[in-house]
């Protein structure tokens, strides 16, 4: 093989490699950070972690942008159950892989 086929494999399968499953909804360019968690949780076999990330602000401030950066890299799934962009309260479910750990770190702008 040629060195350029082995280079264009090699970064093939880096971009493989990395498959995070990060999130952002919404705008974070000139809103202000309303809220910040970091979730960890240890890994249990056979069993999926489950966290719920709750914000609610109690001046009405309407949510603009929200961010959840996948730390470790895994196939977590991150979703929005209630609330969101343009409500003033949020609830972000985490659901992790299998047997796996969840390491997210989430942000609320407003």
């Amino acid at each position: 093989m040629s060195l350029l086929t082995n280079t264009f494999l090699v970064c093939v399968l880096c971009v493989a490699l990395y498959n995070a499953h990060d999130f952002q909804l919404g705008a974070t360019t000139n809103a202000t950070l309303g809220y910040q968690e970091t979730v960890k949780l240890s890994s249990v076999p056979l069993t999926q972690r489950i966290k719920n990330v709750f914000y609610n602000s109690n001046n009405t401030k309407i949510i603009r942008g929200i961010v959840a950066t996948d730390l470790q890299k895994t196939k977590a799934e991150p979703s929005i159950t209630a609330g969101g962009i343009g409500f003033s309260f949020v609830n972000v479910r985490l659901k992790g892989e299998k047997g796996k750990a969840l390491y997210y770190l989430v942000q609320v702008f407003v």
